[in-house]
């Protein structure tokens, strides 16, 4: 999926092998102990790993580089690009993650109108393959990815329980103005309650979706 993913190979190739091996398993536990640990037997195992790896590869520092892979790669890369890749990933360096709301799609089926619900900007992202599985109204996480001229999601998914609506714009709203620091802290919260919501559905919603909680 993806017509950019051919260009993240290298990257991925380069930053979770050899020396960075060790690198991404520190990764993992500080990511997944934000967002919620993981099991291969979930239904959204596979989504969260790619959630994860764009986190790692976007987001997250290198140690002694202060900057994520994907930034470290473009700096050191970016001389011997071709004008077109050095376009390609000069925009990969600015993804943008985050909690969205579908608006709606497209007269023609191939493209969905997005909300980011911190910002309030409205995305066109195309992304025909995906769009079946998408409704009017859905909040979910996801990354979009700036792609030549236009934007495209990312591989993984978190859809939030349209019933927590307001809890989860109203917690937006106390951060929206905080650094990105603190609002990828309330996007691994809530991923971390859509998980426990899956794995105890037995138990009211609202007991889950909450910070006043100790569940």
């Amino acid at each position: 999926m993806g017509m950019y993913q051919k260009y993240l190979e290298p990257v991925i190739e380069e930053f979770t092998t050899a020396e960075y091996y060790r690198e991404v398993y520190q990764a993992k536990e500080e990511y997944f102990g934000k967002a919620g640990v993981v099991y291969e037997d979930d239904p959204e195992f596979e989504q969260r790993m790619h959630i994860f790896m764009d986190w790692y590869l976007f987001d997250r520092d290198l140690p002694g580089v202060d900057l994520p892979p994907m930034k470290y790669f473009f700096r050191k890369n970016k001389d011997k690009f071709s004008n077109e890749d050095l376009g390609i990933y000069r925009d990969f360096c600015s993804t943008t993650h985050s909690i969205f709301r579908l608006k709606r799609i497209t007269w023609d089926q191939k493209s969905l109108i997005i909300s980011d619900l911190f910002t309030h900007k409205n995305h066109l992202v195309s992304d025909a393959e995906i769009n079946q599985g998408f409704s009017r109204g859905d909040i979910f996480e996801a990354r979009i990815i700036p792609f030549k001229g236009g934007y495209e999601f990312s591989r993984g998914f978190c859809f939030h329980p349209v019933e927590m609506r307001s809890f989860i714009l109203g917690e937006i709203k106390k951060v929206r103005f905080q650094d990105k620091t603190r609002q990828t802290k309330l996007i691994l919260q809530l991923s971390s309650m859509k998980l426990k919501h899956l794995r105890f559905n037995h138990i009211d919603i609202k007991h889950i979706y909450t910070f006043a909680s100790r569940f």
